[in-house]
């Protein structure tokens, strides 16, 4: 299937069909040999649906194995090291969820290209339906850019992203969690809140069992994200909202963090509050390329629903129902009103001042 794979949080797809059996013998065949026959055709239709019960029950959810890491050949044991932390850290938070995969780019190009081949090879060897001819990097992706590589933009653009692989083509699941040498890099205090971050979608993804199916052709649009926020398109919404809301409530119960690191964080993203209300838009139309940061403004939304219900409320009521309920009842059920009426109550609300805001940080 030709369908490249594309990074976002979010974002992110083992069929297969076997011809049917024979169910009768030719009417000259004797009687014993019809009887044998038949009892041949059971014993194989038996044998076909344990076969397909089989490929089918794809291990998906929560888990005792650990996160496997690849890291490239420049990247030093220290930050493989701090990235694990984080990891079991966020793992001890919010649970143990998988399968998951950790790739963690350095900065060399060389290195970057070797990462993708091993990316290919693991690739292979745990999904024989892996599609190599474009979903391993392929094109010219390192010279004139008219490719495709699944970590090479990070040597340049940095960043992190997690990539959920539960997608009905193929036949092993798994999340995909990268991070990189910059923005932030493994020395700064920002790339522990990013792990967090990043693993918290892993937790979201963790909690809908059904697979992503391309019916469109367009990596935007998926009918797992109806259960993220209510339509197939892909934005940010409660996704990016609560990923970051949960990374930085999580971190500021570290030791040694300042007790009023949580406040001093809102606050600087309350710089973000005045542009959202003059935009006129509803949070979720939001966009991942927008002209401020939605995710401040979207972070703050999840800060009023934790404020207004609790903690544990949107973090393990609300993302272990939408499966079984669908985003709109799970959010209502969760939250006493439905996403649009709770966005519009937040729009009278988040318009005092930063000050009044503030309060409901704990």
């Amino acid at each position: 299937m030709k369908k490249t794979l594309i990074l976002l949080l979010l974002v992110s797809f083992c069929g297969g069909s076997e011809e049917s059996l024979p169910s009768s013998v030719d009417e000259k065949t004797q009687t014993v040999q019809e009887e044998f026959a038949e009892e041949e055709n059971q014993v194989l239709e038996e044998s076909k649906l344990v076969k397909e019960d089989s490929v089918n029950s794809i291990f998906w959810g929560a888990t005792d194995a650990k996160p496997e890491v690849y890291a490239a050949s420049d990247v030093s044991q220290a930050t493989i090291d701090i990235t694990v932390e984080w990891v079991d850290k966020a793992i001890g938070y919010w649970g143990n969820y998988g399968p998951l995969e950790i790739w963690i780019v350095g900065a060399g190009r060389d290195e970057v290209i070797s990462l993708d081949e091993k990316w290919c090879e693991v690739r292979s060897e745990k999904d024989p339906t892996w599609n190599k001819e474009w979903d391993c990097a392929n094109g010219d992706p390192y010279g004139s850019g008219n490719g495709w590589s699944p970590f090479y933009r990070y040597i340049d653009d940095g960043g992190a992203a997690v990539s959920s692989y539960i997608r009905d083509y193929l036949g092993y699941y798994f999340n995909a969690l990268v991070m990189s040498a910059k923005y932030p890099g493994p020395e700064e205090d920002d790339y522990k809140k990013v792990v967090l971050h990043e693993y918290f979608h892993v937790y979201q993804h963790a909690n809908l069992s059904i697979p992503s199916t391309d019916t469109d052709g367009d990596w935007r649009t998926s009918n797992r994200n109806v259960y993220f926020n209510g339509d197939e398109v892909q934005v940010p919404f409660l996704m990016e909202g609560g990923a970051e809301y949960m990374a930085q409530y999580w971190y500021s119960r570290e030791p040694g963090i300042d007790p009023g690191y949580l406040k001093q964080e809102m606050e600087y993203k309350a710089q973000t509050i005045s542009t959202y209300l003059n935009d006129g838009r509803s949070l979720r139309e939001l966009g991942y390329n927008e002209s401020f940061q939605s995710y401040d403004v979207l972070t703050w939304f999840v800060a009023y629903l934790v404020h207004t219900t609790s903690e544990e409320t949107f973090r393990v009521d609300f993302w272990t129902q939408i499966e079984d309920l669908g985003f709109e009842e799970a959010f209502k059920s969760n939250f006493g009103k439905s996403a649009d009426e709770m966005i519009a109550e937040f729009d009278v609300w988040v318009s005092q001042p930063v000050e009044v805001l503030l309060e409901i940080i704990p």
